[in-house]
């Protein structure tokens, strides 16, 4: 029988209304001050304590390399370059916040039927934010963003636009009525219009390693269609886009680019973007050397890359971050610190997918695979587009990794539990209807 507590039954339910909100951004633009965000936070971090779901959440692998990658972080901090910075950083921007936010989602989810309600709730997240950002959006030399809130970095909001494209397309292919299957094709032509608005490169990278991921694995008859798609989703772009924002993405393959369809201020930010990360990448491998255990301290890398500017000659540095969530981990937090976040990538990447290699070839199974799926391929965004923005110490992760590490644990029941009456060599209607009345209903003992 599955038991659960008041606590946990609560703490669940608020988590359902904290990630719609976290991931919509609803109130960075219309009713902020009524703060509903914080308070559904502070309910859910209540009972994440009282229903001990911390212990749920820290048994996991992942939970346990983001609790190492936790310590690590704390430990940098008094080595840091600027002590109270990072203690701020530390406190309330990673362990009361993103930390927090991954023992909820990994710890509070109890069974399959509740992950896949929290799968839900933040793809529709992510429909509502790129709905924001359409209407509330505005352009700066052509690139979309939001004026207040978190998404004023047309980078980080084009890597949460990209984050909802494989889990509408999991809902396109779960959906069993063909409106249902149309409503997700066009939801994800429009997360990706709107992404390829943003103007970011790196989100293209991201959205071009994700297709070739996919392509790679897909059938012959899945790769025809998978070209079909991309000719007509070019076309589409081609003939909506801007064309300085076409050339901005040109860039990748040409520094240099056509700077009179971009624009001169569009074409010396692309520029000066180009140039300034190859310099912050050098620096930061360069104070990952000098600082291997503890780094340079959290979010002290602006600082630490001015005294090294200066004391080489230069008049200042930039005062950026270091535009790599890798390099940011390894120069602010040290290599031990690296190492376990890589390994949170790693086994967030590939738990969902050995969820999926486990359902193939059972049509019971069929939903929870596509489901499984479509988080991976998630987490192959987040794992590509990171490479350009440094925001290693955002919820994205830790929500993501949650995600993962209680489809881990949850399917692993659920798929005993359906499996327990085996499906017929050859299934006619008439017998699978009879092995859904047969088959054992949650809760019910096998």
């Amino acid at each position: 029988m599955e038991e659960t507590s008041p606590f946990q039954r609560l703490g669940f339910n608020v988590l359902l209304v904290f990630v719609f909100l976290a991931f919509s951004r609803i109130f960075d633009v219309k009713f902020g001050s009524l703060h509903i965000t914080g308070a559904a936070y502070r309910v859910v971090f209540a009972m994440v304590l009282l229903s001990r779901g911390f212990q749920v959440a820290l048994s996991s692998n992942i939970g346990k390399a983001l609790l190492g990658f936790t310590i690590c972080f704390g430990l940098s901090v008094p080595f840091s370059v600027w002590r109270g910075g990072s203690k701020d950083i530390f406190l309330n921007q990673w362990l009361m916040y993103s930390f927090v936010s991954f023992l909820a989602v990994a710890g509070l989810v109890h069974n399959y039927q509740q992950w896949f309600k929290l799968f839900k709730a933040l793809t529709y997240a992510l429909l509502v934010f790129t709905v924001i950002a359409n209407v509330f959006g505005v352009s700066d030399n052509g690139r979309l963003f939001l004026v207040q809130g978190k998404f004023g970095n047309s980078n980080e909001m084009a890597q949460a636009l990209l984050l909802g494209l494989p889990l509408w397309g999991a809902m396109m292919v779960i959906s069993k009525s063909l409106p249902g299957k149309a409503f997700a094709a066009g939801v994800m032509v429009l997360i990706l219009v709107t992404t390829f608005r943003t103007g970011s490169r790196g989100a293209m990278i991201g959205f071009v390693a994700v297709l070739l991921v996919v392509f790679l694995r897909a059938p012959v008859m899945g790769k025809l269609k998978i070209i079909l798609a991309g000719v007509l989703f070019l076309g589409i772009v081609l003939t909506t886009m801007p064309g300085r924002l076409i050339a901005r993405y040109k860039t990748v393959a040409d520094e240099e680019g056509d700077v009179a369809e971009m624009g001169g201020s569009m074409a010396d930010s692309a520029a000066s973007s180009s140039q300034s990360r190859k310099v912050l990448l050098r620096h930061s491998l360069i104070f990952t050397i000098r600082h291997p255990l503890f780094g340079v301290g959290p979010g002290m890398f602006p600082v630490a890359d001015d005294t090294y500017s200066k004391a080489i000659g230069l008049n200042k540095g930039t005062w950026l971050g270091t535009h790599n969530s890798y390099t940011q981990v390894s120069s602010e937090l040290g290599i031990p610190a690296f190492l376990l976040f890589v390994a949170v990538v790693v086994m967030a990447l590939k738990g969902p997918y050995s969820i999926y290699r486990r359902t193939r070839g059972d049509p019971r199974l069929e939903d929870m695979g596509n489901a499984a799926l479509a988080l991976h391929y998630c987490l192959v965004v987040y794992a590509v587009t990171v490479l350009f923005e440094h925001i290693a110490y955002t919820i994205m992760l830790p929500v993501f990794g949650g995600l993962a590490a209680c489809l881990v644990r949850t399917a692993a029941v659920e798929i005993q539990r359906i499996q327990a009456t085996p499906l017929p060599v050859s299934m006619s209607p008439a017998m699978f209807h009879h092995y859904l009345a047969a088959r054992p209903r949650p809760g019910q003992a096998v």
